[in-house]
């Protein structure tokens, strides 16, 4: 039976980078041992954009856990004297918090520890040596951890091993060596100094982890432990170092093969979508190999959502901004078409939001307005290649903003109650959960961390902070005043534009993780119920006025009580005024063909 989880912890401190020793180490801990997850543990902002940390998400994905942890100050009453015996305390309250395995970030693992979840606690223990705290496997309760913890009652902090070692050996263990199973070699906690830096040390197979004594440079025999130098020393390390680069190649290359063959099929089958429309073998042949230079964003990554969604109506995402440059052979086509496009379009217009006065009111059939806005932010990625410190990053600039410009009150999806979320879904305020194609896009990561909705204090202004994009900016009442709703939105934007850089480009205007929704990326849509005509009537009329019909929520919703979504179809080649003008214009041309039933 497996007493232990398979968690890996490692503990970092007044740090926030993750460098060359520790990337090889965690890594290995994942290929090599298989772990279901890997939890960092820090009193800082680990640098989750970092190149290594990249690398890493992209091996482990979800079970890459950033955890914020408060690194000890005290211990029974007593000031720790240095970040070491910090570091020896909060490894013994991670475990006995979690269980798991905790390794130092200079541990390289080998093979898998799973032997050792068999056990209460094993540690390694050499012959004639205090143990070594670097690897310890234990459950939560084991004994012998709660028996170390107390032990600092006794603390020494003058002493750098004293509390770490030579108590838990001298004064637990020699009484009571059964409260841990014990490792003599195989955890490689002794100076393996010589072995790992001065030659190729062909035994290192033979232990199932090894400390690599990071920090002690006058040990490593003038080897430098870099990314550009390790291979250089032609020793252990650099064999260690090898071994789990070898894998991740291989591990790239069948992950790559296997994206292929979901293309490949793809494009054996029948959709509608216009990512069927127009991605050819040859245009997959040409695009396979590029890539995003900030994200290391694919090809697959852009149509994955059409892929396992083939009755998506367009099929591909943007998963960074570079994306719409590096594969515009097959995006740009998509967005022309679903734009519509003139031949000969050079770029989307200036930012207009026109004059207001201009916009009036709807007749009372209108149920309720809406406006809404798409941003996002210069410095982060779309969506699916937001990590969660991205996302909880993002969440607290622009909460920040919010609180201190507008009244109301920020609410966070992740601490709200279900009650109150559902209240607000009820009312149309807030999003539901995460749909299958934004889903499919990779859309939905750490849901629901960092995601969250701003309602202002009378409920007619609201923002969706990480739903699909970074936000969705919305001004709404009931009724059909679209004037107001809309003076609303353009005084709101002003203020947003001073405090937060969106991201925009000449050609396409706004970023947004979904090509649909570029340009102005505004969308302004009337809830009606009509008297006469009949849904495909009402779609048959919005299609000729660029309006679009969707169901009672919005899009990927169905109709529930005859209550129908009309909107603006466009957002791309024309302005904010121009796109607003539309629907106001298109609105009531419709509403005035229900009153008479002419069609």
């Amino acid at each position: 039976k497996l007493l232990v989880p398979n968690i890996v912890h490692y503990i970092v401190f007044d740090r926030t980078d993750i460098d060359f020793v520790m990337f090889v180490c965690m890594l290995s801990a994942w290929l090599n041992h298989r772990p279901n997850k890997i939890m960092v543990h820090s009193n800082t902002q680990i640098d989750e954009n970092s190149k290594y940390a990249t690398v890493l998400r992209a091996q482990m994905g979800s079970s890459l856990v950033f955890k914020d942890l408060m690194k000890p100050s005290h211990v029974f009453g007593v000031k720790l004297s240095i970040v070491h015996h910090s570091s020896d305390v909060a490894r013994l309250q991670v475990l006995t918090k979690y269980g798991g395995i905790y390794l130092d970030w200079d541990v390289f693992v080998v093979k898998s520890l799973n032997p050792f979840r068999h056990y209460e606690c094993s540690i390694g223990w050499p012959e004639g040596a205090y143990i070594g705290n670097q690897v310890i496997v234990a459950h939560k309760n084991a004994r012998f951890l709660q028996l170390w913890l107390q032990s600092y009652r006794d603390y020494h902090p003058s002493e750098w091993y004293y509390n770490g070692g030579e108590v838990p050996t001298k004064k637990i263990l020699l009484p009571n060596p059964n409260l841990v199973h014990r490792v003599k070699t195989g955890f490689g906690v002794e100076s393996l100094a010589e072995q790992l830096y001065r030659y190729n040390w062909p035994d290192y197979q033979n232990r199932f982890t090894i400390h690599l004594l990071a920090n002690h440079k006058y040990l490593h025999a003038g080897a430098l432990l870099t990314e550009l130098e390790y291979h250089k020393c032609n020793c252990t390390f650099a064999t260690l170092a090898n071994s789990v680069f070898s894998q991740i190649q291989e591990y790239q290359e069948t992950a790559v093969l296997q994206e292929n063959q979901k293309i490949a099929q793809y494009l054996m089958q029948e959709s509608r979508s216009l990512l069927k429309k127009y991605l050819t073998p040859d245009l997959v042949n040409s695009l396979m190999s590029a890539k995003t230079k900030s994200y290391q964003s694919s090809l697959f990554d852009v149509v994955k959502s059409g892929i396992v969604n083939p009755d998506s109506s367009v099929g591909v995402f943007a998963p960074d901004v570079e994306a719409y440059t590096v594969f515009k052979d097959l995006l740009l086509p998509i967005i022309k078409d679903y734009h519509k496009l003139p031949e000969g379009f050079t770029g989307q217009p200036p930012q207009t939001w026109g004059e207001v006065s201009q916009i009036g009111k709807f007749g009372t059939e209108v149920l309720s307005t809406r406006i809404r806005i798409a941003r996002s932010l210069k410095g982060f990625p779309l969506n699916s290649k937001m990590t969660k410190q991205n996302l909880l990053d993002l969440e607290l600039k622009v909460q920040q903003v919010l609180e201190q410009n507008f009244h109301g009150k920020y609410h966070s999806l992740a601490k709200m109650s279900q009650d109150f979320r559902q209240d607000l879904v009820n009312r149309h305020f807030m999003f539901e959960d995460c749909d299958r194609f934004n889903k499919g896009g990779g859309g939905c990561d750490f849901w629901p961390t960092g995601r969250g909705i701003f309602l202002s204090s009378d409920e007619k202004f609201l923002v969706w902070i990480n739903e699909e994009d970074h936000l969705r900016i919305i001004s709404m009442d009931k009724g059909g005043d679209l004037n107001a709703i809309y003076d609303r939105l353009v005084k709101s934007m002003k203020i947003l534009e001073k405090n937060i850089e969106f991201s925009r480009d000449p050609y396409l205007g706004f970023h947004t993780f979904c090509p649909t929704n570029l340009g102005t990326t505004l969308r302004a849509s009337v809830h009606i119920k009509f008297n006469n005509l009949k849904l495909s009537e009402v779609k048959e009329e919005a299609k000729k006025l660029d309006l679009q019909v969707r169901g009672t929520h919005g899009e990927h919703s169905d109709v529930r009580g005859g209550v129908m979504d009309i909107s603006n179809a466009r957002r791309l080649g024309l302005t904010e005024f121009q796109a607003i003008s539309q629907v106001y214009n298109g609105v009531n041309k419709i509403l005035a063909l229900d009153r008479d039933k002419i069609l």
